[in-house]
């Protein structure tokens, strides 16, 4: 690959590094991918719990922006690539490499002797059916790591190995996105790209990863059994299940019962607790995420400048991780809507500083003291209650009243993305503020360029034309200097547009039984990119 993750630019873009005891966080970087972890004994069976019963099918089509289901799928599906931000991990792809210098014309080739669970041979054909069938419209699929700025990415067959890639326009995260793509057996579905309407090659799991579906009880469990054929070499697990327990409390009782191995830690006590028990290791990875605070432009209280401006002078970041999260362990005040896990984060920044006179001044300016403002947040996602809460008592301090609600996740996504989910202007003022996150990636920033451009998106969100513009810079420049500039502009920007207030770059700290090793060597999320590195002690 022509691009190369590590140059200058990336000087800036430090990762953040957090220590954690029993063993946590490890400092060293991921060795190359194609080795199995060293262990004095194979086997054994590796429990991961999801949070939610969201896999309907065992195929990956759809799976991104659930956590849930690409770790559900992880086992079992490869990626073609994975690009971070320091280097690229190969997996069914042997290289892709640029075949013009107009930033749109690639040629992607797969590595020799690939086959699929039942035995046949991954081809070129697999990769351009798994192209088609998401873009297709039928299937309802999240398409942006194949389609860009609303133009299906195009897919030429040249021999059973390459496939020629054509982009209406460059995409600086072409790389990023595509490479996450995780293909599907053509033959399976009979060479039909509908293939929301094939329900038995949906569920029949043929994959290409490490391991095979042995069993899928749906809404329970997917265990997964050893593929002793993987072309990487084989795993040194037995098998991993992956099991819905929904209540935090469950997961836990789960965890010392034996009944899981690993679970996700989000407050400070638990964390502690787990810390100072030699029967579990903590691990703490940079989730390159970003929660947030949205303003929704929709509503007359959010249209002036000066009443957002109110807002983000009132807030004290430093407050708010400490009040919601409750340990910089668990997360780190956030500069810019970019994670510093990113290409081109720009560390130069600083971020909004509280000004508490200055807010008051423009609260009352603007009117917003002689209102209350309605602030909702996701309640099926962590630290969003607390959060709303820190800032509803930083709002109360410059005269603005606030009201927080919770809503699930099926509530709170329409009220926030009202017109981006629906693709028609939907006027929805019943809110004021908001709290939610965003991945990352791990990488180019214009993976998120969907998520803040687009008009429908703009009727609930300010988009500058200056942050337009330099979105289009950045996503089709040709260079990294172009691409380090312009996207290090953008940043500032948007700050300076008080377009959102960014509030936590976020920590995935997790406890897992201390025979299990491995678990942060690909320094990830979600978690569990490469089975081969975690192995069980006997």
């Amino acid at each position: 690959m022509k691009k190369k993750m590590v140059s200058l630019l990336l000087v800036a873009a430090m990762a953040v590094s957090m220590l954690a005891g029993c063993g946590g966080n490890s400092d060293k970087k991921s060795a190359g991918n194609d080795s199995k972890a060293e262990t004095t004994e194979d086997g054994g069976t590796f429990i991961v719990p999801i949070n939610s019963d969201s896999v309907t099918w065992i195929n990956p089509f759809n799976a991104y922006g659930s956590d849930d289901q690409l770790i559900a799928f992880s086992p079992c599906f490869d990626p073609l690539f994975i690009v971070n931000k320091d280097e690229t991990r190969w997996y069914l792809a042997e290289s892709l490499e640029p075949t013009a210098e107009d930033g749109c014309h690639y040629q992607l080739k797969l590595k020799d002797g690939l086959t699929w669970h039942d035995g046949e041979a991954i081809t070129a054909d697999d990769v351009i059916f798994s192209i088609k069938a998401i873009q297709e419209p039928s299937n309802s699929a999240d398409a942006s790591n194949v389609k860009y700025d609303g133009n299906n990415l195009q897919a030429e067959k040249v021999d059973d190995l390459t496939v020629n890639l054509t982009l209406v326009a460059p995409y600086s995260a072409f790389e990023t996105e595509f490479g996450r793509l995780q293909i599907f057996p053509e033959h399976a579905f009979g060479g039909d790209i509908h293939i929301i309407e094939n329900t038995e090659a949906l569920n029949a799991g043929i994959g290409s990863g490490p391991f095979k579906l042995k069993e899928w009880n749906q809404g329970e469990s997917i265990v997964y059994e050893r593929y002793d054929d993987y072309y990487r070499g084989k795993a040194s697990l037995d098998q991993v299940i992956i099991k819905t327990i929904t209540d935090e409390s469950a997961q836990e009782a789960a965890l010392q019962s034996g009944e899981i191995s690993v679970m996700r830690i989000t407050n400070p006590t638990k964390l502690e607790k787990y810390k100072k028990d030699d029967n579990y290791t903590v691990y703490n990875i940079p989730e390159g995420r970003l929660n947030y605070m949205a303003y929704n432009y929709q509503s007359p209280n959010m249209k002036d400048i000066k009443a957002r401006k109110a807002i983000a002078l009132a807030l004290n970041v430093d407050e708010i991780i400490t009040g919601a999260y409750g340990s910089e362990e668990l997360a780190l005040p956030a500069k810019n809507f970019c994670a510093p896990q990113n290409l081109y984060y720009n560390d130069e920044m600083e971020g909004y500083k509280q000004d508490i006179e200055e807010a008051k001044k423009l609260a009352k300016e603007t009117g917003l003291t002689e209102k209350t403002l309605h602030y909702i947040y996701n309640q099926n996602r962590p630290n969003m209650k607390e959060t709303a809460q820190v800032v509803q008592q930083q709002l109360k301090e410059i005269g603005v009243n606030v009201e927080i609600e919770g809503l699930d996740s099926p509530a709170f996504f329409p009220k926030l993305f009202a017109s981006w989910l629906t693709g028609t202007p939907v006027e929805d003022t019943s809110w004021d503020l908001a709290s939610n996150g965003m991945d990352q990636l791990n990488a180019d920033p214009a993976s998120k360029l969907t998520s803040w451009t687009g008009d429908n998106l703009e009727i609930g969100f300010y988009v500058s034309p200056e942050t337009k513009e330099l979105w289009k810079k950045a996503s089709q420049a040709l260079t990294e200097e172009d691409k380090d500039k312009y996207y290090k502009e953008l940043q500032v920007q948007m700050n300076e547009d008080y377009s959102m207030y960014p509030m936590a770059n976020t920590n995935y700290v997790m406890v897992a039984r201390k025979e299990f090793k491995g678990l942060d060597e690909i320094q990830r999320v979600p978690i569990f990119e490469d089975y081969l590195k975690i192995t069980m002690e006997k």
